[in-house]
């Protein structure tokens, strides 16, 4: 694949493309809109102006003396609040970390400003990350209707235009959920390639970093720095040409999330791809493996990490905890030797796939306050039902891409999950780069709140 650069014409800096504006020009001109639309919208919890300035001039100045910074220079990334990033305040969203402020970038950041990119701010989290609906941010295009979480800000942040590129975390589903959202894209990288140094912790052996932006072209242009070895991922010249699918996981989507795997499979037999139905886990199996871990990882880190602040842990937290103090030793055990095997039989998928397809979220966008989602004309608590489909694959750590699939209105949309064998994060982003093109997509990114 020749090397990609970030290619979201309207936000990028306009020097990137020969206009020939300089990076502080553009820098300037993206600080007016965040200016006139963030409070509305509330997706950066603080915007980065001063070190802002600082890096645009840094890249002009460099570029100036001839340096090649890079695919990366002069992009504007929004930062999860999760990920230590100076000079911010990076609370996680917990209010007893309100004045937490990092005395150091964590790896993933130092790795984006290396390239050159321009850090514009820290977009708001979940408090703590625990949850998949950012409540306090606001979709830009579709009012009423939740981004999602707990990236939620970052999704959002994009979906505004107020950054081309953007980093979040995958626990259950945390990148992928905003981007069905906010109809953007999202990778959950293969387990353990991305650094979670420096990165608020929530589930040891879950927890993902990774990019978001609103093109596969720009997450593979991200992904390339923030995995020092990307180029190991993808086999020489490898296109996927057996394409998997099961139809009963995803029985219970609504009509317009099949609609959009069926799109989808559409596209990828345009692509020349064969399509053939596997037997993917149950979702109803999987969720009750990932509740026990989920419970007893989080509880774990924060009892050792927080122990005088149980009066003031999120809401979520606190529900979650509590179950997991419910919780024996054994069930944590089992549940975990059934993760084993959960992720032997994902592995021998790939025996006779070279991808496999899914939908991210059974549903469109949910309403912001929703606590339950119809599924099959039963009420289903709001965060199950959101991470259906996505918290199979953080415990099986395959690299993940979801992308839209189907539009049904402004920021709108429905999406999948392309789903590739574990270290072959490469070729799971070049086949959902074609298939990206063969969808041929035009969504409405018009801020309408």
């Amino acid at each position: 694949m020749d090397e990609p650069s970030i290619n979201d014409l309207h936000f990028v800096t306009g020097r990137l493309h020969g206009e020939g504006r300089s990076a502080e020009q553009g820098l300037e001109e993206l600080l007016e809109r965040i200016a006139a639309v963030n409070s509305r919208i509330n997706a950066l919890r603080e915007i980065m102006t001063d070190s802002a300035r600082r890096e645009a001039h840094r890249v002009d100045r460099l570029i100036q003396a001839g340096r090649d910074l890079g695919p990366l220079a002069g992009v504007p990334v929004a930062v999860k609040e999760i990920i230590d990033t100076t000079p911010a305040v990076c609370s996680a969203g917990l209010e007893f970390l309100s004045d937490y402020r990092p005395e150091r970038d964590a790896p993933v950041v130092r790795r984006l400003r290396r390239a050159g990119a321009i850090i514009i701010g820290v977009a708001i989290s979940d408090p703590g990350a625990f949850g998949v609906r950012t409540a306090a941010t606001h979709h830009p295009q579709a009012a009423g209707r939740t981004v999602g979480g707990s990236s939620g800000g970052s999704g959002a942040a994009l979906a505004s235009g107020f950054c081309a590129a953007a980093l979040g975390t995958d626990t259950g589903g945390s990148i992928r959920i905003p981007a069905a959202c906010c109809a953007i894209a999202g990778l959950k990288p293969t387990r353990g390639r991305v650094p979670t140094e420096g990165v608020r912790p929530l589930v040891w052996s879950l927890d993902h970093v990774g990019p978001m932006a609103r093109s596969v072209a720009d997450l593979t242009a991200m992904q390339r720095i923030l995995d020092i070895q990307f180029r190991h991922t993808q086999k020489a010249g490898s296109t996927a040409l057996v394409v998997g699918h099961d139809p009963s996981y995803y029985r219970d989507a609504e009509t317009p999330v099949v609609l959009g795997m069926e799109n989808a499979l559409r596209a990828c037999r345009t692509l020349g791809a064969e399509v053939r139905e596997v037997a993917l886990p149950d979702p109803d199996e999987m969720q009750t493996v990932h509740l026990v871990i989920f419970c007893a990882e989080s509880a774990a880190y924060y009892h050792a990490a927080f122990p005088d602040q149980r009066d003031r842990y999120p809401e979520a937290a606190g529900k979650l905890i509590e179950q997991a103090n419910r919780h024996t030793g054994h069930q944590y055990v089992h549940a975990m030797r059934q993760r084993t095997a959960i992720t032997r039989r994902v592995d021998a998928l790939f025996d006779s796939v070279d991808v496999l397809l899914a939908p991210t979220t059974p549903v469109l966008p949910p309403a912001h306050d929703a606590e339950t989602v119809e599924l099959n004309g039963k009420a289903t608590d709001f965060t199950l039902a959101m991470i259906r489909y996505t918290c199979l694959f953080d415990h099986t750590g395959n690299p993940v891409v979801a992308m839209p699939s189907a539009c049904y209105g402004p920021g709108i949309a429905s999406s999948i999950q392309v789903i590739g064998p574990t270290n072959r994060d490469g070729d799971v982003l070049a086949f959902a780069e074609r298939l990206e093109a063969a969808l041929d997509l035009e969504i409405d990114y018009e801020v309408r709140l």
